[in-house]
């Protein structure tokens, strides 16, 4: 059994935008680009924002491929936790972004938080914490794509077929 479709489109349009934001948050924070880069950055933010909540409720009514017999107790397991780490990192990662872009003085958001929240003591933690996020998303999506290389050199088996499209 395969993802369907819609999660494998899903997942890498999540990929996709995460590249595009790593790039425009590294061009604003290294200075090698103006505001519109901060814009565009916001803007994939929201994007995100929406793909998690549909790629979370189809997750949620759809089951996912059954490991082959060749997955220990154990993989299954630590796949189960790095996919759920992601999840709430994600969550967590778009959340923090978006009050934290709601103190910009005009934020290309559509309903910014409030402005005073978001600029005080409380804001700057959650921007903080926003900073400290990209380095557990990193190392998240780096075990993942670890243990799906793993599969598709070591072990040889059809494990990360299941996140290509086919005509199977």
């Amino acid at each position: 059994m395969k993802y369907t479709r819609t999660q494998i489109l899903y997942h890498w349009a999540t990929v996709a935008l995460l590249a595009a934001m790593a790039a425009t948050g590294l061009a604003y924070s290294f200075e090698l680009s103006g505001k519109s880069t901060l814009v565009v950055h916001q803007i994939m933010g929201q994007v995100l924002i929406i793909l998690l909540a549909f790629r979370i409720l189809t997750r949620l009514s759809r089951s996912v491929p059954k490991p082959g017999p060749r997955h220990s107790a154990g993989e299954e397991a630590l796949a189960s936790i790095t996919h759920a780490a992601l999840y709430l990192c994600l969550i967590a990662f778009a959340a923090s972004g978006y009050v934290s872009a709601s103190a910009l003085r005009t934020p290309a958001l559509i309903f910014p938080v409030d402005q005073a929240f978001a600029r005080s003591d409380i804001g700057e933690t959650i921007l903080e914490l926003h900073y400290a996020l990209k380095w557990v998303l990193a190392g998240l999506v780096t075990l993942h794509v670890a243990g799906a290389l793993k599969h598709a050199i070591w072990d040889r088996d059809a494990t990360l077929s299941h996140m290509f499209f086919s005509s199977k």
